[in-house]
Formats: C-alpha cells, sequence, structure tokens
C-alpha cells in the first residue's frame, strides 16, 4: 500500500496486511504520485547505473553529495504473500471460479461456448446498475447502493432519475458480438450476479482477497529515486525494511534531500 487508504477496499487492504499506525501515518508524508517501483515499467532491468537496487538496512542508505542526489520517494507498507494456488488469486470458491473461466470459451474445459455472448436479465440488470451498458441505454446512468437511488450524467451534472428501461438479452449479447464487447470488469460483475443467483457464490477459504501472507505482519519499506548528475543517469534504490526506531534516521535523511534539492534552486 502507497496511499493512506480512504475507500472501503484500501481500509480492507490494510486490515489485511496487519499494519501499526506509525507505518500507516508514513503514508501520509508521500507525494501524490507512487506508482513507479524498482519491479516496474523500465525500472525493472538495466546495467551499471541503470540498474535497480535494494538496501537491507537503514545502514545501507547512500551518502547524498554531489554524485547521489535523492529527488523523489514514497513509502510503502507491504507484507509479503504469494498468489492463492487454490484460487489462483480470484479469491473465488470453486463453484464461482468455474463460472468465471467459463466466460470465455479458450478457458473451458468442456468443449462448450463461453457464456459471455449468452447473458440474461440477471447478468444484465447488475451491469446496468453499475453503469457498465451505456452504449445500449442512451443515457449514462448507475444505482447508488448507498442511496437506493438511481444517479444519471444529464448535461454534465449528477441527477436522480427513475429506473430506467434494461436492454434485452438479445441486444446486448448481439452488442458484445459486434463491438468492443465486455471487459475484464463486466466478467466479474456477471460472474457474481450468476453465482449468487445459483446460489454457489462464495470466497476462497484458504486465502485472504486471493493471497496467502508469509509474514505474520507488515513493514515498511522506502522506495527512492536517485540521479547521477555527472553521469546524466537515475536510478531506483528500494530500502527494503525500516524499523520503528529507525523511523527518525529516515525523515532526517529524506529532509536532508529536500534541502539540497531546494538549495540548488535557491538563487531563482
Amino acid at each position: 500500500m502507497r496511499s493512506y487508504p480512504i475507500g472501503n477496499d484500501e481500509k480492507k487492504e490494510l486490515e489485511l496486511l496487519k499494519a501499526e499506525d506509525w507505518q500507516i501515518n508514513c503514508l501520509k508524508l508521500n507525494p501524490d504520485y507512487v506508482y513507479w517501483g524498482n519491479k516496474e515499467n523500465y525500472m525493472i532491468n538495466g546495467k551499471s547505473w541503470s540498474e535497480r537496487v535494494y538496501l537491507n538496512s537503514v545502514k545501507d542508505l547512500w551518502e547524498l553529495n554531489d554524485y547521489n542526489e535523492l529527488i523523489n520517494f514514497y513509502f510503502e507498507v507491504n507484507r509479503e504473500n504469494h498468489r492463492c494456488p487454490a484460487c489462483d488469486g480470484t479469491n473465488l470458491n470453486t463453484d464461482t471460479k468455474k463460472i468465471y473461466n467459463d466466460w470465455y470459451t479458450h478457458l473451458r474445459t468442456d468443449g462448450k461456448e463461453g457464456w459471455e455472448y449468452d447473458l440474461t436479465e440477471v447478468e444484465i440488470k447488475e451491469l446496468v446498475k453499475a453503469g457498465r451498458l451505456t452504449d445500449l441505454m442512451g443515457i449514462n446512468c448507475y444505482y447508488d447502493e448507498e442511496s437506493g437511488k438511481w444517479i444519471g450524467y444529464i448535461d454534465g451534472k449528477k441527477k436522480e432519475i427513475d429506473e430506467p428501461k434494461y436492454p434485452t438479452p438479445r441486444e446486448v449479447n448481439n452488442w458484445a458480438k459486434t463491438s468492443f464487447g465486455h471487459d475484464s470488469i463486466n466478467q466479474w460483475i456477471c460472474t457474481k450476479a450468476r453465482a449468487k443467483h445459483l446460489g454457489v457464490y462464495g470466497h476462497c477459504k484458504n486465502c485472504d482477497e486471493g493471497y496467502i501472507y508469509t509474514e505474520p505482519k507488515a513493514k515498511l519499506s522506502l522506495q527512492m529515486w536517485f540521479i547521477h548528475p555527472r553521469k546524466g543517469a537515475s536510478r531506483g534504490v528500494y530500502l527494503n525494511e525500516i524499523k520503528e526506531d529507525e523511523l527518525p534516521i529516515v525523515l532526517d535523511y529524506l529532509r536532508e534531500a529536500r534541502d539540497r534539492n531546494a538549495a540548488r534552486f535557491s538563487k531563482l
């Protein structure tokens, strides 16, 4: 987790991480954009100064100087885990997972066609409530579960509307065959709707949200981005774990980097 939790899904993820308050509070110190890291995009591979680096201890932090300038960072709360082999990371029970897999013809094991082009009124109602069939609706709308009201976008503004008329299964299935069709979000919505209708919906009993945690609780890590001005190069440096009593050292380190960055522009 790289951002302070706001929504219900993020708060649920936080509960599974079993993070302590001091770790969570560090997320409030992060910059707004935290969607890069040592294991992502172009930071995956490289040699010499383009190669990603991992530090095991606060004692391994690089000295900040003209050859090593720290220009960006974010704290991350994480807990070692691996994908659940029983549900393949879907967090679905066996019956629901089969419905999910049978959505596509190429994933079926019984030789039959997938049901992505054979939706019924049960799945279509849930798609409409989620605002997923606007191409067929003639209006951009969704059902607000919290207020129990239908909301539509009228002239760019949200307004309460009457329950819309649902497209027929024939209309939806023809649309799916002749247009861009359904995406993975629609697949999840339809799977849940059909499984509930059949009375088999449920989650995997072997994992938490599709993952099995191999650490007893969360740890705090630090992703950093360094540049080497004289080489014209940069690299990602990741501090694997910060203990609570080490946090003041790390914060002083980041403040030093902040001051060095500010000093370079101080004459403007």
